[in-house]
């Protein structure tokens, strides 16, 4: 009776280099598939945003939370990893992974914010009324305290997502706190997110945003640095002149 026939050293490394190309065409598209999940999860989040904002400002006769002291703990202005969220948005989304988008906290790792529970933050033009923080709009630049003075809540963002690092020419700051003060093209501060279905760049893709309104988008990067202005200036006219 003749003896089982076992594989050639040549057709092993056949097949070896067969698994090898295999791994080779499927670890990108297994990656972006789970680039693509995480992003589809962070909209989902903000999704949850748009109805809590919406529930808030029924309460609250169109007044919005304070950009800064939106969500909280008691020991910080933002919420760290195992701490107890507070502030006055927390009521509306007791779910503390709605907060963080995963896709974020993959990012984050070996920054200086790796251990923030919330990757959200909110438009600083809402809910202050009085000078902004920075003023580095000019003296007298307010923000709005209603909705009723926001001139077109469906194209002005509530919250939105920032990148934990810093962009030459795009952004001036990461994300370090819970408010989002975007610049324009004379004075950069923060910018939106990159990191959603970056097309191999993780400075070249978007960020989920979500409006007064409530509804929900993936904004692709804004190159115009006045465009991303404008989505999050609440007012019809500019606080200063742009440049023909």
């Amino acid at each position: 009776m003749r003896g089982r026939r076992g594989f050639t050293l040549i057709e092993l490394l056949v097949v070896i280099a067969i698994i090898a190309l295999l791994m080779a065409i499927l670890t990108p598209v297994l990656s972006k598939a789970r680039d693509q999940a995480r992003t589809i999860s962070c909209r989902s989040n903000l999704r949850q945003y748009g109805m809590a904002i919406r529930m808030y400002l029924d309460d609250n006769e169109q007044y919005f939370p304070d950009a800064g002291r939106w969500l909280r703990s008691d020991s910080h202005s933002y919420v760290r990893k195992g701490e107890q969220p507070n502030g006055v948005f927390w009521p509306y989304v007791k779910a503390l992974d709605v907060h963080m988008c995963a896709r974020f906290s993959a990012l984050a790792k070996g920054t200086n914010w790796e251990n923030t529970a919330v990757s959200y933050v909110m438009n600083s033009y809402l809910g202050r009324g009085g000078s902004i923080w920075s003023d580095w709009l000019g003296t007298g630049v307010t923000g709005v305290k209603k909705e009723t003075e926001v001139y077109n809540p469906s194209a002005v963002i509530a919250f939105t997502e920032e990148n934990p690092w810093t962009i030459k020419g795009y952004s001036k700051y990461p994300f370090n706190d819970t408010h989002f003060t975007v610049g324009n093209c004379t004075r950069q501060i923060d910018n939106y997110a990159t990191f959603h279905n970056a097309p191999g760049d993780i400075n070249r893709g978007g960020a989920n945003i979500v409006f007064v309104d409530g509804h929900v988008e993936l904004l692709p990067r804004v190159e115009d640095l006045d465009e991303g202005f404008r989505l999050a200036w609440p007012k019809r006219k500019l606080p200063y002149t742009v440049a023909q």
